[in-house]
């Protein structure tokens, strides 16, 4: 049986899957939050670098977008993988190389 630890690991790395094929989409977040947002089954998804006291991690948090309620999963080293696939997509990381990579000097 799946510790609870693990649950929020298995869940964070479903959402790198999902994003890296394209299924779960990233959009840049401005004010009030910075950082990115996807949605997802009727909920907001909220990803961000936090800098504390040094020490940067990715944030990830479920939004519920009626009331704005926010819940904040359980850091992991998850979330820093599904920070930077989010980036790739939201920078277009692949289609550039796609393009550098088919012109001709």
């Amino acid at each position: 049986m799946p510790t609870e630890k693990n649950k929020w690991i298995d869940a964070v790395a479903k959402l790198v899957t999902l994003t890296q094929e394209r299924k779960l989409l990233w959009r840049a977040a401005d004010y009030p939050f910075s950082g990115l947002q996807a949605d997802y089954a009727g909920k907001v998804l909220r990803l961000q670098t936090i800098n504390d006291d040094g020490v940067t991690y990715a944030r990830l948090q479920l939004q519920q977008p009626d009331s704005l309620e926010v819940w904040e999963f359980p850091y992991s080293e998850a979330n820093e993988h599904l920070m930077e696939a989010a980036r790739y997509q939201v920078v277009g990381v692949g289609d550039f190389l796609d393009e550098l990579l088919s012109k001709t000097a």
